[in-house]
């Protein structure tokens, strides 16, 4: 046995090593997304059916994945340290959003085959990025618009949007002792107040009717 032969298994090994890597970072990508895609429809004020929310989710997953292809870099692969390449070179447009459809169907199919098929058709793999951390940390600049989004989406999921707003002060039992400060301050409480005081600066008449009816929102108007 050469030496050439016993140790033909090491870029394999490395190859394998580096699957899971991208595994863990499609997975990291596709929440994001799907965080993306709700935060949105709530920023929008948007009905949040299951359709609705599919088609924003999809959106933000067709998105991210052709950022991915253009530049082989999103923020889950940035995260774990590579990139997706092509004979060197990021995997283009039409690759990356054909990973659209195939990196879900791998989640699920890589920890049975412990290889990725529809990526290796494609002929796609993971690269690592450059050693160190000043490399990593230059590398991460452009995914920070990411981040950003990532930020705004948290805000809009945890801020009620205006008609759950209305509902609560303005139709639920709970909501009433909000308003009149019968009870212990809840977060739903806090921020439905703060909105509401908000929108109604702004002139927005439907709110206004309620902080209107509701003494705590109205004393924190300016007179």
């Amino acid at each position: 046995m050469t030496h050439g032969t016993l140790f033909s298994t090491d870029t394999v090994s490395e190859a394998a090593r580096l699957q899971w890597r991208v595994w863990v970072a499609d997975l990291l990508d596709l929440v994001s997304a799907g965080l993306w895609g709700w935060g949105a429809l709530r920023a929008l004020e948007h009905d949040r059916t299951h359709a609705a929310l599919a088609v924003a989710i999809g959106l933000a997953w067709l998105l991210v994945c052709a950022v991915g292809g253009l530049t082989g870099r999103t923020l889950g692969r940035q995260l774990l340290g590579i990139r997706l390449v092509r004979d060197g070179q990021p995997p283009g447009l039409g690759r990356g959003l054909a990973r659209a459809f195939t990196a879900p169907l791998e989640l699920p199919m890589q920890p049975v085959l412990q290889r990725r098929p529809l990526d290796e058709a494609q002929g796609v793999h993971a690269e690592t990025l450059r050693p160190g951390v000043v490399a990593w940390l230059k590398a991460l600049l452009p995914q920070l618009p990411w981040v950003a989004l990532l930020a705004a989406a948290a805000w809009f999921i945890v801020m009620p949007t205006k008609q759950e707003l209305v509902k609560y002060l303005g139709r639920t039992l709970t909501g009433w002792h909000c308003c009149h400060g019968t009870r212990d301050v809840t977060w739903e409480c806090k921020t439905s107040l703060s909105r509401a005081v908000r929108d109604a600066r702004r002139g927005d008449p439907e709110v206004s009717q309620v902080v209107a009816a509701c003494p705590v929102a109205s004393e924190r108007l300016p007179k």
